[in-house]
């Protein structure tokens, strides 16, 4: 069994994504890491054919028993069994730790299992309050309330504390050990993986809890080091303030733009041009409105001749 790895869970129509994922990989890690990708059994050709002697393929069918095919809290079956075997893959016998990563994520500065765990191999928590999604409305309406409401639910099934709790939204790096000691706790109560998401549907808290419950003092807290990217807004802000790779990376090691906004446009990238990201997420009206407030409201020289016809005009 190898210490630590990156488990990547992905299928057909992301291939471009975990192509792209792939080349990042290869380019910036700094030391050999076992590198295993998950997906439907259908789809286990096209990404063997691209990962071959950089990966390992694994089909679905090896969960086959504890994957779904009905939605649960309004996810989809193939949103719910790439969470069943985030969890389940402890059990594979495969890595000690395991980093878990999406096709949308790239590595963008050099990395080594160190970022992710320190010397004696206990892996770092990357958990967060979460603040800043707190105040940004348009996240607060559309997810933050759901989301807190399950976790919370999620903690009194734990018999945790409801107030400032840490959490993460991806990327978590699973020790096998205690992944599979939750494991074994669900079976224990008659549940399965499925039914401990119908109590709350998010994988990683099921397990950063129940560390934060059993092995408190094994947890080493970090800020999250894959910067993601969650809504439109926060892609155009990005956008506007001109932030690339180059300058996220004197923070991350790895970035990921939700593809639920912007897969219409191609796998989302910091680095397009501005333009471009405007024309893309931008109505033209709003466009039209903005170039003229430049234009003609904020020009000073403009501003004052239109000041000098209101005056004009009221005399």
């Amino acid at each position: 069994m190898e210490n630590f790895g990156i488990m990547l869970k992905s299928y057909g129509p992301d291939l471009p994504y975990a192509q792209r994922f792939l080349e990042s990989f290869l380019a910036y890690a700094t030391e050999p890491i076992p590198l295993f990708i998950v997906v439907p059994d259908q789809d286990i050709y096209a990404f063997t054919e691209m990962f071959t002697s950089h990966a390992t393929v694994l089909p679905e069918s090896m969960w086959g028993d504890q994957l779904v095919d009905y939605s649960i809290h309004g996810n989809s079956p193939g949103y719910i069994n790439q969470e069943i075997i985030k969890l389940a893959f402890a059990e594979s016998g495969f890595l000690r730790n395991y980093l878990c990563v999406d096709s949308e994520a790239v590595f963008i500065r050099p990395f080594s299992s160190r970022d992710f765990m320190d010397l004696t191999g206990v892996p770092y928590s990357f958990i967060t309050e979460d603040h800043e999604l707190h105040v940004d409305p348009v996240y607060f309406d559309t997810y933050w309330q759901h989301r807190d409401k399950w976790l919370k639910t999620l903690r009194e099934f734990f018999q945790l504390p409801e107030d400032n709790y840490l959490t993460c939204h991806g990327f978590a790096v699973l020790h096998s050990e205690y992944a599979q000691s939750l494991l074994s706790y669900l079976r224990q109560k008659n549940m399965t993986i499925a039914g401990a998401l119908e109590i709350c549907p998010y994988e990683f808290s099921w397990y950063n809890f129940w560390v934060e419950k059993n092995y408190p003092k094994s947890r080493i807290i970090r800020e999250p080091i894959f910067k993601t990217v969650h809504i439109q807004s926060e892609y155009l802000a990005l956008a506007i303030k001109s932030v690339s790779q180059e300058d996220l990376a004197r923070g991350y090691v790895g970035v990921v733009i939700n593809s639920g906004f912007s897969r219409s446009s191609g796998e989302g990238q910091l680095d397009a041009p501005l333009e471009r990201v405007l024309g893309s997420y931008v109505d033209y009206r709003d466009l039209m409105g903005a170039i003229f407030e430049r234009m003609f409201v904020r020009a000073p020289r403009v501003r004052t001749l239109l000041g000098k016809g209101r005056r004009t005009s009221s005399s």
